[in-house]
């Protein structure tokens, strides 16, 4: 056996050794109104609703034999509801000094509570009816076509909402933030992006700042409010008659079709937008 041909086979046992795959497929009967519970320590996590009676659990993680025998790759049930881990065991993160990769996907009943952590992938939630709480420590989050209170948690990555019918509480360290099309109360925060809201129905209280880009909300055309604004370092334009209290550079305070719930907006580096739904 050639010295080369020995380097390539070791190369290539150490490559399989590396890639050594666990997975865990599992089925619960449950009725609706119950809650999914998501840990893990840093593996993508998918969840959607259906019209169904089962909550269904699709686990994968790729890793060393050592870092797959050493976690905890459960999903159980207790009642209605149904947790589901995907930790190293002890101190530390497996996915911390890992270049392996874990996913996790779930069908629920549509009418179901969320609760996901994740320590460093992406949360998405799509099509369910209940409070839903999503964090990730290093990914995106995505809600689509939610009914019920959704708070967005990230320290890395951009946070996005579409067709949101309740609260949306939204907070990044590190990118945008887009709530779109939302029917109940807006809250949104980030470090170091833009941050754009749509408004569907009653203004029931918006709050959002940025402290490196710009801010753009759009609201139906009878919208009551009472607005504030400021800027830093940027312009404030309405397409929306406010009836001004208090305008100087890069200020705006006023009165939206006779006032009502409060329209707050902060940015440390960009330009604010109110623009009319069309």
């Amino acid at each position: 056996m050639t010295r080369h041909l020995a380097i390539v086979l070791v190369l290539l046992t150490a490559s399989c050794a590396g890639a050594a795959e666990k997975k865990l497929d599992r089925t619960f009967t449950v009725a609706p109104n119950g809650s999914l519970v998501v840990e893990a320590d840093g593996p993508s996590v998918k969840v959607s609703g259906n019209d169904t009676n089962q909550v269904v659990v699709h686990m994968t993680a790729r890793g060393s034999d050592d870092d797959l025998a050493n976690m905890t790759f459960d999903a159980t049930q207790n009642g209605n509801d149904v947790n589901v881990v995907m930790k190293r065991q002890g101190h530390g993160s497996w996915f911390r000094s890992w270049n392996g990769d874990g996913h996790i996907e779930v069908t629920v009943p549509k009418n179901y509570g969320i609760n996901v952590r994740t320590g460093g992938g992406s949360v998405e939630l799509t099509n369910t009816a209940g409070t839903a709480s999503l964090h990730t420590s290093g990914g995106d989050v995505v809600a689509k076509s939610v009914t019920g209170n959704v708070e967005a948690r990230t320290s890395g990555g951009g946070i996005k909402a579409d067709t949101i019918r309740g609260d949306i509480d939204a907070s990044t360290s590190g990118g945008d933030v887009r709530l779109m099309l939302v029917d109940g109360r807006i809250r949104a925060r980030t470090s170091g992006g833009s941050v754009e809201c749509s408004l569907v129905g009653t203004n029931r209280g918006i709050s959002v700042s940025t402290s490196g880009g710009d801010i753009d909300l759009t609201l139906p055309q009878g919208t009551t409010a009472d607005v504030d604004a400021s800027t830093s370092g940027g312009n404030i334009k309405t397409e929306l008659p406010v009836a001004t209290t208090e305008i100087r550079e890069g200020h705006l305070k006023g009165s939206m079709n006779g006032g009502g719930q409060p329209i707050e907006a902060r940015t440390s580096g960009g330009s604010i937008s109110l623009h009319a739904a069309h």
